[in-house]
Parts: C-alpha cells; sequence; structure tokens
C-alpha cells in the first residue's frame, strides 16, 4: 500500500447505466444457443474487449515460508468500484500477448506479484509449484476466465518486507495469514468490513475441511 493513501478511503460517486458503445473495457453480447431438447434459447454474457488470447488473466496463490514460521498466505486487498468496498483477494493481473501457455502465465504471474507485492527473486527464493488449467470466474455471467499459479517462496527470517511496485492508479493493501487459519481471518477481515472475494473463502473452506477431523 502507498505511504500516503488508504485504499478503504475510497468511495462511489455515482453508478449509472452504461451504453454498450460506450464501455470502455467491457462488452455485452446476446448468446444463442440450442438446448438439449432442440429449442433454442437466449443468454447475455458480459466480458472483456481487450483479451489478447484465449486467457484473460493469472491469479497467485503465493505460499512465503521463513524457518521459524508456519507457512503464510500472501493475499491483497484494494478497493473494487463494482462492489463499492475494498475487497480481499488472491493477487492477480492480467496476461499479455504471447502468455497464454504454461510457461507464459508463469511469467505473467511472477511479474504481477512482485508488481503487487513487491515478492520475487530478489526477496527470496521464488518456485513455480504449478500452474492450473483454464478456469472460469462466473461462468452465468461471463466468459471471464483465468489461470492459477502456486509460487513458493523461501525467506529467511531477517528478510525485510519488499516494496511494491504498483501500476499508477492502484492502491493495494498486502496481508500475510498463516495458511491454516485462512478462514478465520477472512471472517476477521470481513468483520473489519471488508469484502471478500468469493473464490478466495472457497479455498479457505477447502483447506478448513481437509484440516478438519474427524469427517
Amino acid at each position: 500500500m502507498s505511504a500516503h493513501f488508504d485504499p478503504r478511503t475510497s468511495r462511489i460517486v455515482q453508478s449509472r447505466p452504461l451504453a454498450n458503445d460506450q464501455a470502455k473495457w467491457i462488452g455485452l453480447r446476446a448468446i444463442e444457443w440450442v438446448d438439449p431438447s432442440g429449442k433454442t434459447r437466449w443468454w447475455e454474457s458480459a466480458d472483456r474487449t481487450t483479451r489478447r488470447g484465449p486467457v484473460d488473466a493469472v491469479a497467485i496463490i503465493a505460499i512465503i515460508q521463513r524457518p521459524s514460521k508456519e507457512p503464510h498466505i500472501l493475499l491483497v486487498s484494494q478497493f473494487r468500484p463494482p462492489v463499492g468496498a475494498c475487497v480481499v483477494e488472491l493477487p492477480a493481473g492480467l496476461i499479455d500477448a504471447g502468455e497464454s501457455d504454461q510457461s507464459g502465465a508463469q511469467r505473467a504471474a511472477l511479474r504481477e506479484l512482485a508488481e503487487e507485492t513487491g515478492y520475487g527473486a530478489q526477496s527470496g527464493q521464488v518456485s513455480v509449484r504449478q500452474t492450473s488449467a483454464v478456469m472460469y470466474n462466473d461462468p452465468g455471467m461471463s466468459g471471464a476466465n483465468m489461470k492459477l499459479c502456486t509460487i513458493d517462496i523461501a525467506l529467511s527470517d531477517d528478510a525485510p518486507e519488499p516494496l511494491a511496485h504498483p501500476d499508477e492508479g492502484e492502491y493495494i493493501e498486502k496481508h500475510l495469514v498463516p495458511l491454516t487459519s485462512l478462514a478465520a481471518n477472512l471472517n476477521d477481515f470481513a468483520a473489519q468490513g471488508y469484502a471478500i472475494d468469493a473464490r478466495l473463502m472457497h479455498l479457505a473452506t477447502g483447506l478448513a475441511l481437509g484440516l478438519a477431523k474427524p469427517w
């Protein structure tokens, strides 16, 4: 987060309908499709107009490990105008042209992680554990999609907190949360007035269920 600006002070000034031909980043589409009975149906979809390939974005599960501490997951929060609140979420960013394959997605993940949080090769030993197939964010409303990269970052106990390098207009908070108590910490964030990205809570709930004994 910038030393001078708190993203939680952002606010909505107005919200109004937007014609499709006035939109810069998102377009509405009417999709004609045929169901299993042979009946023709229509669906409305909102999609990015700036997609440069088959994949929109990459999200990052970054696990921070220090010798004397339990593993922590790196989260970010920033003001999201459609929600009207600061949202706690995984670090993520758009993929550039030519980055849709596995190596390209990993390159994008490392770049976005360094920009948003400062964590990268300069701060510790960084390795990409795995990269997912293409996944869809909200398939009932949009074809927006992403890949998910899991990245391990090994730091010494005395390694300083790295400085982020966000783009102009980005005001991002970093949060380091113990991996084993992710769900409880997200509930704490919600109690403080943050909104929670549903996909992150799905991850947290899965971790909590996996740690629960007995089933």
